[in-house]
């Protein structure tokens, strides 16, 4: 039998249908707090609840332009995203079996704040725990709690080996903006001599030569990432 032979003869029926989405993570960092965009549910399951941006991939589509999909219609946001884990738990969703391709994107907090609305909010890390806008722990549908905590994970790992990170930040930051996202990201204070020396020599960052306007306090030099380093779609 050839192989053209064998797919036409093929029988997809034979194996247990199931349906695949595209879940976004969508960090960003406001006031020197790591936040997470959820957008309310307006279908059952879990309709009136907020949960994370996502969609079910269609029969013709990449996966990646799901997730960009999901971003640009429920959130308005068009930018990178990064594909960072899956989640395939038999009982994740009370539809059917449902496998989740985790997401990631980042996105500079002035450009978050203006999407905030009655179906957009923000929650905060705070001591190792999301919080919604009333301060309480914040419970997500389906398995979202786990695909955040994975993000997070992910996020982390990568702060210091990859340009992802630098997706909090607008294009050229000062290295006081650049501590406060490490800061926000780790959750917890970093040494400012220590943290400079090491991101300046790293070879990610280099100056703009200028400086910082509009800001209450002694202007700053301005650094971006280096072309041969600049994010991307990853």
């Amino acid at each position: 039998m050839t192989e053209h032979e064998f797919l036409d003869g093929y029988d997809a029926s034979a194996f247990t249908p199931l349906a695949v989405t595209a879940d976004v993570v969508l960090f960003t960092v406001v006031a020197g707090a790591l936040q997470l965009m959820l957008v309310r549910r307006g279908e059952h399951p879990a309709r009136g609840r907020f949960a994370l941006p996502g969609t079910f991939v269609r029969a013709n589509e990449d996966l990646d332009d799901a997730a960009r999909r999901a971003l640009r219609n429920k959130v308005s946001v068009v930018t990178p995203v990064r594909q960072f884990r899956s989640f395939g738990r038999v009982d994740r969703d009370p539809r059917m079996r449902v496998i989740s391709i985790g997401y990631m994107a980042l996105l500079p907090g002035e450009q978050a704040g203006v999407l905030l609305d009655e179906n957009h909010q923000l929650a905060t890390l705070r001591d190792e725990v999301w919080r919604g806008g009333n301060g309480r722990k914040l419970a997500l549908p389906f398995d979202h709690d786990e695909i955040v905590a994975a993000a997070l994970w992910d996020l982390r790992t990568h702060l210091d080996h990859s340009a992802w990170s630098y997706g909090l930040l607008e294009p050229s930051f000062s290295l006081r903006e650049l501590q406060q996202v490490h800061e926000a990201v780790r959750g917890r204070p970093l040494n400012k001599p220590a943290f400079r020396k090491r991101l300046i020599e790293s070879g990610w960052i280099e100056p703009t030569g200028e400086m910082e306007t509009g800001k209450g306090f002694r202007p700053a030099e301005l650094y971006r990432v280096k072309e041969e380093h600049s994010r991307g779609d990853a």
